[in-house]
């Protein structure tokens, strides 16, 4: 997978996990293992499918 399409936009990474993208944002605010957005200008922002992939994988059980 290439940068480019490794990277979602918070809608896209709310339903890649299956939660809602308030859900997606207070994760990121609260939890420290969650991945780090990042920040493309004051409002853009992406996560990475790789980081979003491991955290769940850190996830099982």
């Amino acid at each position: 997978m290439n940068q480019q399409t490794d990277l979602l936009r918070p809608n896209q990474a709310a339903a890649y996990l299956n939660m809602h993208r308030v859900t997606l944002h207070r994760l990121s605010e609260r939890d420290p293992n969650f991945p780090r957005k990042i920040k493309a200008g004051e409002r853009l922002c992406y996560y990475r499918k790789s980081d979003l992939d491991a955290w769940l994988k850190d996830c099982e059980v």
